[in-house]
């Protein structure tokens, strides 16, 4: 970018993030373009010269979550110039255009961009347009990647790295493919440089993020590869890795779970314990298959944590396929649940599929099911850890007065509190577990 054209140092940056880790890891990372670029980058809650929205279309009501966040923004300041990229951008960009206020829209092949297309529309004169500016391909590139900038401001004690993107598994009810694209990954240097810079300020646990992680490979080097190079980053004390599908983890990945820097943490994406369901889905497993692979992880693995994504109200679920999900759940030692009732998008297969829909008051009362079932097993898995030492990771206060109360998570997922006198955001401490209260284990500094 050329210096002649940086914006005055007093124009501010808001971003306004949906969805998952990933948009939150590249909501960090442009907000270190802009903050290159010169701008400032202020809470969200703030009024701002600019507003960033990274959106989400993973269901409809996300989509819909993103029209009212801008009808909020403009009614609060009309004047703010308004961006919108991402997923919605990309499927969504027809809808987007005609509504009122918007000044820019970026689909998923110029997301990353995004701090020079802002410069440019600013060479033009800073204020509202009467029609957004579109950048939009409806072909997103397949070739590997580099970031073009890192974060240089994070408010998590774990920042999210993003080291893959797209999917090529195009699962019957999935918007992802169409708005992300098709697989991809980061350069491998790349995301070494980056996670070295973020332990090299201090911050001991790094996320690893990507629509399909376990898909990771770049120059003949996988997932594994990359743990294993992690592993030698000094400073850094954990490695996790987000949502991976059960057909993509390897042997290989399990074995380090424990013995090196990487969390005994999986998030295995279920959907649905009915084969009749998950071959509708488009799925890559059975029940059978998950059931095998969850058994061999916990033997490999100690103290391993378990969570899934279950989807709720597929067409075709019946009292029958739903049931065989329970069964499966109340099986498998799972820590904790993501429940997520269904919801069609246009553009996928499913809706060529005409399979017959579930009713909202069913969805609703099937999704209590499963949501009090995670509760009961988080509460097992939680208790099992009473009379054990484990390190936590502090995060921010969150309660007021002193002593107060600090939180934090152990390398297995348990979320633990404990009363301190002083500041502990940030330090990795062990932690006597002494009980559970709600959703939390309570301890003492050990």
């Amino acid at each position: 970018m050329d210096p002649s054209r940086l914006p005055h140092r007093d124009l501010t940056v808001a971003f306004h993030t949906f969805g998952c880790r990933l948009n939150q890891s590249e909501s960090d990372s442009l907000g270190g373009g802009f903050a290159t670029a010169g701008y400032t980058v202020v809470d969200p809650a703030t009024t701002a010269d600019l507003c960033v929205i990274n959106t989400c279309s993973v269901t409809e009501s996300a989509e819909a979550d993103t029209r009212r966040l801008i009808r909020k923004i403009l009614k609060k300041n009309p004047n703010t110039f308004l961006a919108v990229t991402w997923c919605y951008a990309q499927v969504g960009v027809d809808a987007l255009r005609k509504m009122p206020g918007i000044d820019l829209i970026a689909g998923s092949g110029h997301k990353m961009l995004l701090p020079a297309l802002i410069q440019n529309a600013l060479g033009k004169g800073f204020g509202k347009l009467s029609e957004p500016l579109i950048f939009h391909s409806p072909k997103i590139s397949k070739d590997d990647f580099t970031l073009p900038t890192f974060a240089v401001f994070n408010h998590q004690t774990r920042p999210n790295v993003k080291i893959q993107d797209g999917c090529d598994f195009f699962c019957s009810f999935c918007i992802i493919p169409y708005t992300r694209g098709r697989e991809r990954s980061r350069k491998f240097d790349d995301v070494l440089l980056e996670v070295s810079l973020w332990a090299a300020q201090g911050f001991q646990e790094i996320v690893l993020t990507g629509v399909n992680l376990g898909e990771y490979s770049c120059e003949d080097r996988g997932l594994a590869d990359l743990i294993i190079a992690l592993d030698a980053v000094k400073g850094l004390a954990r490695v996790r890795i987000s949502s991976i599908e059960p057909t993509t983890v390897s042997p290989l990945l399990l074995d380090y779970m424990g013995n090196t820097k990487l969390c005994p943490h999986l998030h295995l994406p279920l959907q649905s314990g009915s084969n009749n369901i998950l071959s509708k889905m488009g799925r890559r497993y059975t029940r059978e298959d998950y059931i095998t692979f969850v058994n061999e992880a916990m033997d490999k693995v100690q103290n391993l944590s378990l969570g899934a994504d279950v989807m709720v109200g597929f067409p075709g679920e019946g009292e029958e396929e739903f049931f065989e999900t329970v069964s499966l759940i109340e099986l498998l030692p799972f820590a904790y649940l993501h429940v997520f009732p269904f919801s069609m998008r246009e553009g996928t297969r499913l809706t060529r599929m005409g399979l017959q829909n579930v009713p909202s008051s069913i969805i609703r009362q099937r999704s209590q099911i499963l949501r009090d079932l995670s509760k009961k097993k988080k509460q097992t898995f939680y208790n099992a850890a009473i009379g054990r030492v484990f390190d936590v990771l502090f995060e921010n206060n969150n309660a007021v007065g002193v002593p107060t109360f600090y939180s934090g998570y152990t390398d297995n997922y348990i979320r633990v509190r404990v009363r301190s006198s002083t500041n502990l955001a940030g330090q990795l401490l062990p932690v006597f577990i002494m009980g559970v209260t709600g959703d939390m284990a309570v301890g003492v500094l050990s």
